[in-house]
């Protein structure tokens, strides 16, 4: 069961210390993180009484995160061995405890698939929810919230109108980790008229959290005239926080008719709740502050792929993360699918705005031209990206077929992606006869350690056997540093390669 605990780590200057601090709380793995200036450690290294001047950090956190967050130290920390210690808060000021778990919850945290908590299970929290106890009613909220379904929500809709308001303030933090609904979202923005000020207090947090542009008006009107001060606080805190970040609408059709209004470009971000690689989208690319400045330029929709499967079948989504640009009309003008490096964003993100030919144009053109060779190649090299191999297979033939001197340095390319679609298929002879039309008519192909490491793998795959051991042997041999040695080597070790 969740408790919250204190963590110590101790670091060479005041610099680091700040720099550890940012890689804890932008992932959003403590709440706060204290940096004490002036400690003088004296202690044991490799045999010999040390004395260095060092910070401390006093890190407030949950227990469930302490392995997230060492792991965060430990990639950011330059000693060999930090220090890195969790003690248990065995009691704390109670809303400062309610605000410490708040703070590390995450945005959304059911999983696409997880398996479902047994109805004996969450019958026995919501009998504990209603205990004696306050750390215990918090650690039954927590685990409801991770549990999530329509059970769940039912409960906090409840608790809402509960004459307990340590019920409800429980109720508006837990409802919006379970639910992203439209009229649960208007529930929340309830409370903010509520008669206690550490509901509205919570709601305020919970609809910050939420990251949608429309609870800015609600947070503006709580920060200028809530009758509380800790209240009027937190809603210019949280506006702060959201106006530093991408703001989104929720709704794609909402997005659509801002677009129209604005004449603006449509960025969808399609995403699911309590994936990581979407964590570490959001936390490592989109908080960039570059990025967040240029996303100005566009109407920002996120997209919860999970519940809005009908939008993400639309746009032929079958992953996330992934972006989508999209012009006032809802046609696909670009897309990234996965996790991108900061430059290669925004050069798509200027590149959209110039007002370059959207996909479904550039598509037409392939289909009306196929002797086009750039136009295809680019629509190919699209569907490759998106991890959408059989769409791209059409317009490679097309390149390989009007274009067979290579004069627009495409061909050796797309022959070898031909050779990878066909792999993945499992046509691995077609695949291998690929790989080697390439190797005979570009010897000096920029890409041939891995296009050797494919045609050794397609090769053993029709029990073509000692032609793949060549094709791999040549890869350790002739391409040490390359990154596909490790994995040459391991297949020449299952073949049975001395």
């Amino acid at each position: 069961m969740k408790r919250c605990v204190l963590g110590m780590v101790t670091c060479p200057s005041k610099t680091v210390a700040r720099k550890l601090a940012a890689a804890i709380l932008r992932p959003k793995l403590a709440a706060c993180v204290n940096i004490l200036t002036g400690a003088e450690s004296h202690y044991w290294w490799q045999g010999k009484l040390e004395k260095t001047p060092e910070c401390v950090l006093l890190i407030k956190t949950t227990q469930d995160k302490t392995a997230a967050l060492t792991k965060a130290i430990r990639s950011a920390h330059p000693y060999q061995v930090p220090e890195i210690i969790f003690l248990p808060i065995k009691q704390g000021e109670p809303r400062y405890l309610r605000w410490l778990r708040a703070s590390v919850a995450a945005l959304a945290l059911a999983l696409l698939g997880a398996p479902q908590a047994r109805g004996d299970q969450v019958d026995e929290l919501m009998k504990q929810l209603r205990g004696a106890g306050e750390e215990m009613r918090a650690e039954a909220a927590e685990q409801l919230a991770h549990i999530g379904g329509e059970r769940v929500q039912h409960e906090f809709r409840a608790m809402l109108t509960s004459a307990n308001p340590e019920m409800r303030q429980i109720a508006v933090v837990g409802l919006l980790r379970v639910s992203d609904s439209d009229e649960d979202l208007e529930r929340v923005r309830a409370r903010l008229k509520d008669d206690n000020a550490l509901v509205r207090w919570s709601a305020v947090l919970a609809l910050a959290q939420t990251g949608r542009r429309e609870v800015l008006s609600w947070l503006e009107a709580a920060a200028k005239n809530d009758p509380s001060e800790m209240v009027r606080e937190i809603a210019t805190e949280s506006l702060g926080n959201l106006r530093s970040h991408i703001s989104w609408w929720h709704s794609m059709n909402v997005a659509l008719e801002e677009a129209r209004k604005t004449s603006k470009p449509v960025l969808a971000y399609f995403f699911v709740p309590g994936a990581e690689l979407c964590r570490r989208f959001e936390t490592g690319i989109l908080d960039d502050r570059t990025i967040i400045q240029r996303a100005q330029e566009f109407v920002c929709v996120r997209v919860n792929a999970a519940n809005a499967s009908q939008v993400a079948t639309r746009y032929d989504v079958r992953g996330a993360p992934t972006l989508l640009w999209l012009d006032r009309q809802g046609a696909e003008i670009a897309r990234v699918a996965g996790i991108v490096e900061k430059d290669v964003l925004l050069a798509r993100l200027a590149e959209v705005r110039r007002g370059t030919s959207s996909f479904r144009e550039l598509q037409q053109q392939a289909r009306q031209n196929p002797s086009d060779i750039q136009v295809n190649w680019k629509v190919a090299q699209t569907f490759l990206d998106e991890g959408r191999e059989e769409l791209a297979e059409p317009y490679l033939r097309n390149v390989i077929a009007y274009d067979e001197a290579n004069q627009h340095d495409c061909t050796d390319k797309a022959l070898f992606a031909l050779g990878v679609v066909l792999a993945r298929r499992g046509r691995h002879a077609q695949a291998a006869y690929c790989y080697e039309q390439v190797l005979a008519r570009w010897p000096s192909f920029a890409q041939k350690d891995k296009l050797l490491y494919c045609l050794g793998l397609s090769c053993l795959a029709v029990r073509q056997v000692e032609k793949g051991r060549a094709a791999l042997e040549q890869v350790v041999r002739e391409f040490p540093q390359s990154s596909v040695v490790a994995q040459a080597k391991e297949a020449l070790k299952k073949s049975g390669a001395k």
